[in-house]
């Protein structure tokens, strides 16, 4: 399933622009000099697409967001917890509640983080604008520098002269079906060159052996084949992406890339139409003769430039016609490159699809997040928790690696999604009274009946652990550390304790008098981070 938006941000433009760009590089490093050329032009294509227009096309094959640019994922709280079949479970509702002082302590440090952030936005306003500008003024010397070359060769074409009487020239755009373009010559140039978009024009130099007709044919299928391939519009759209990226060299780098590439792929179009060897020689013969000389920036025209000339006519004097299988492996991966191309990259999203759903039939609770962005229908939380009960309530093997299964299994059916587009994060729910029972066994009761602090064999305990429970207490004094150990089924196998003399207890002293030393010397209080029943 494809989900379609117009939202990308233009960091991540930017962000994933250049991740295919280097990946473009790579490919042409590797299989340059092996594939037909006109696949190059075609992934630089794509590449341009993604750096210029601002879709989000989320696939399965959608690079995940990173991290910093996602919505800020909230923590689930007890207000978010859904609980199933209440008359029977409200011991889940107690467990919930039994953590109650740690939700407090967690609320005021996410209170003073958001007042930081808002702090840290004001201040960073200024910052802001001045990046706003400095990117303006880079947008608009780029675009300058651009045009007032483009006026600088516009206007030394406005002294050529049209070519309406030389039958050989006529003779020959008419054998190659374009004898509706218009030749002309100047004597500034140095190198023939097509100019112009919509109705693109042939300009010759004045100084050129138009006696050779052999030469003459080659520089005319050459260019007619620049205005056959549109490749002036395509060096157009890459100008303005070197106005919009100014700053990202590897945008710099793929413009010199692209013109060397549109260069070889047009040579090879000429090349299908000269069959015999010798006319290839020929031709690389032309291509020395007319490009020693010209050194024109090849973005603003299609000539004869000088761009890796050796290269191109080594290029011709060894060319070979693509077999059948070459060229359908070159389909298959324009055609491939241009999908990964067109969907690695997906705006941020909201990842949440349902609350923390549990059930007193179910050791677990689970939420389920979306791994990437996709239109689910009407309803789709309510749907998808509906899911999330109906398999709580018929588990019979607490093994969370077989929930994760079936909730990934029913949730892709129910709403016609790949499985992985779906990440369920499954937590240990236990009612506080079968909890304080599992204690017990291994040494660790309550001091009272209604209150969760506790002895381990009769030691204090300082700060204590359960992180598949997601359970964490601490308080300044005490004997012990514990840490209490689960396997994959959520049953507890150990308790680690840990005492005055043992490296984890005396590193977690010291953070404690490191934290009481911040306190005492700061004017904002410390609150430490606590983990909650919920992850």
């Amino acid at each position: 399933m494809l989900s379609f938006k117009m939202n990308m941000p233009f960091y991540l433009m930017v962000f994933y622009g250049s991740i295919l760009i280097a990946a473009v590089l790579v490919l042409r490093g590797l299989l340059r000099d092996k594939l037909p050329k006109f696949v190059f032009p075609i992934l630089w294509s794509a590449v341009l697409l993604r750096l210029l227009v601002p879709f989000s096309l989320s696939s399965p094959l959608s690079m995940k967001v990173p991290e910093f640019v996602m919505p800020l994922s909230y923590e689930t709280t007890y207000a978010d917890a859904v609980v199933e079949d209440l008359p029977i479970a409200s011991y889940a509702t107690e467990a919930l509640a039994g953590t109650a002082e740690q939700t407090t302590e967690q609320t005021i440090a996410i209170a003073y983080a958001a007042a930081d952030t808002s702090q840290s936005g004001i201040l960073s306003l200024p910052l802001f604008v001045s990046f706003i500008y400095l990117y303006a003024a880079g947008f608009l010397i780029t675009a300058g520098i651009l045009l007032s070359q483009k006026y600088r060769y516009t206007k030394c074409l406005k002294d050529s002269l049209l070519i309406e009487h030389n039958e050989t020239v006529n003779t020959l755009l008419r054998e190659m079906g374009m004898g509706h373009i218009l030749v002309f010559t100047n004597d500034q140039i140095a190198s023939p060159l097509v100019c112009g978009l919509l109705s693109p024009k042939i300009y010759l130099p004045t100084r050129m052996d138009f006696g050779s007709t052999v030469l003459l044919r080659h520089i005319l299928c050459h260019e007619s084949m620049h205005i056959r391939r549109r490749d002036n519009i395509l060096k157009a759209v890459m100008l303005l992406a070197l106005c919009v990226h100014w700053f990202n060299p590897l945008v710099w780098l793929m413009s010199k890339m692209l013109c060397a590439d549109l260069e070889t792929a047009c040579d090879e179009a000429v090349l299908r139409m000269f069959r015999d060897e010798d006319t290839r020689k020929d031709y690389a013969c032309s291509l020395l003769a007319m490009a020693i000389t010209g050194n024109r920036p090849t973005l603003l025209y299609s000539a004869f430039a000088k761009t890796e000339v050796e290269r191109r006519i080594q290029s011709v004097l060894h060319y070979r016609k693509a077999s059948a299988l070459l060229l359908a492996l070159s389909v298959c991966l324009v055609l491939s490159g241009s999908v990964v191309f067109a969907t690695a990259g997906q705006a941020p999203f909201s990842p949440e699809l349902t609350s923390f759903c549990s059930s007193d039939l179910c050791r677990w609770g689970v939420r389920v997040h979306l791994r990437r962005d996709v239109s689910l229908g009407k309803n789709a939380q309510a749907r998808a928790e509906q899911i999330l009960f109906e398999i709580l309530r018929t588990d019979t093997t607490s093994d969370p690696d077989l929930l994760k299964m079936r909730i990934t299994t029913a949730l892709s059916d129910a709403f016609h999604v790949e499985k992985s587009a779906f990440s369920p994060e499954l937590s240990l729910c236990l009612n506080r009274e079968a909890l304080f029972e599992e204690y017990t066994r291994w040494g660790l009761v309550r001091i009272e009946e209604n209150n969760d602090t506790m002895l381990y064999h009769g030691e204090t305990i300082r700060t204590y652990q359960d992180k598949t429970l997601g359970r964490y207490m601490s308080q300044p004094e005490g004997a012990v550390d514990l840490v209490v150990v689960r396997d994959r089924l959520g049953y507890i196998t150990a308790v680690e304790a840990f005492r005055e003399g043992d490296s984890a207890y005396d590193e977690r002293t010291r953070k404690i008098e490191q934290d009481y030393h911040q306190y005492k010397y700061s004017d904002a209080p410390v609150t430490e981070e606590k983990e909650v029943s919920i992850n």
